[in-house]
């Protein structure tokens, strides 16, 4: 008998101590009414840094989450003076794109320009992350910065893909920089043939093929074209279409082709 009631006291000493621990807010307690319950440590956010190739900060760059169920659902936010970010994506529920862009100012236009992402696999939401950028040219098909776009003149038949371009900045580039030097060989696109990833400004350009120095001038998509030369001095505009500031360059093996009447 006192067995059976040495054993009726246990339990209702255990049973006042689970609603003991259930009323002071014990795991798995359901917070009142308002009150939206913490996230873990780093859960829900999304943080990150981020700068040039050189390691600086980049500053008042735009950082944005998109959620990936919702359209048009995103989070906005901007680097501090430290070249850091955080974002809060606990809500809506879902899994979250993070993208950065920044801007550069050229002849009086501000053109964005995507940031690189050390990676860029989505995040859920209650978990977060870190996603770091850099300012650098992206090795995607058209790159991230400016093109530039060659073609062949009038009767003038030669391999783009084997010419050789040399671009000697003028000046101060949109970056900053200057004194900056790019040799290269145009690649085939859908656009053409380009050379990707120039830093925009002033440049003077010249083209060579098979040992010779070819003549170039401005490409224009409509009026009339300029005069031929064995350099071209300019920058970057809008024709064509394009959705950037894009050099066209268009390129002779003779400074006037035997078949026009007359050169300009």
């Amino acid at each position: 008998m006192n067995g059976i009631r040495k054993s009726a006291l246990l339990l209702t000493a255990l049973l006042g101590l689970s609603l003991s621990m259930t009323g002071c807010g014990g795991a798995g307690a359901t917070p009142p009414p308002g009150v939206e319950e913490p996230p873990p440590a780093g859960g829900g956010y999304v943080t990150g840094k981020i700068v040039d190739e050189q390691g600086r900060p980049v500053v008042h760059a735009e950082v944005v989450a998109d959620n990936t169920l919702l359209y048009n659902t995103n989070v906005i936010g901007y680097t501090d003076a430290a070249g850091t970010y955080k974002l809060d994506i606990r809500k809506p529920v879902g899994t979250w794109h993070v993208t950065a862009t920044m801007n550069l100012n050229y002849e009086g236009e501000t053109i964005p320009v995507d940031l690189v992402p050390e990676t860029d696999d989505l995040l859920a939401g209650t978990v977060g992350g870190v996603r770091n950028f850099t300012f650098k040219p992206a090795q995607t098909q058209y790159g991230s910065l400016g093109l530039v776009n060659i073609r062949t003149g009038i009767a003038f038949y030669g391999d783009l893909g084997e010419m050789t371009v040399t671009l000697k900045s003028v000046g101060t580039l949109a970056d900053g920089s200057s004194n900056q030097t790019i040799v290269a060989k145009p690649v085939q696109s859908g656009d053409g043939y380009i050379i990707k990833n120039v830093m925009y400004g002033t440049y003077n350009a010249t083209v060579s093929y098979q040992g010779q120095d070819l003549f170039v001038r401005k490409a224009v998509s409509s009026g009339t074209s300029p005069a031929y030369s064995k350099t071209f001095t300019g920058g970057f505009w809008r024709d064509f279409y394009t959705l950037r500031p894009t050099m066209f360059l268009e390129v002779s093996d003779v400074e006037c082709p035997p078949i026009l009447e007359r050169c300009q």
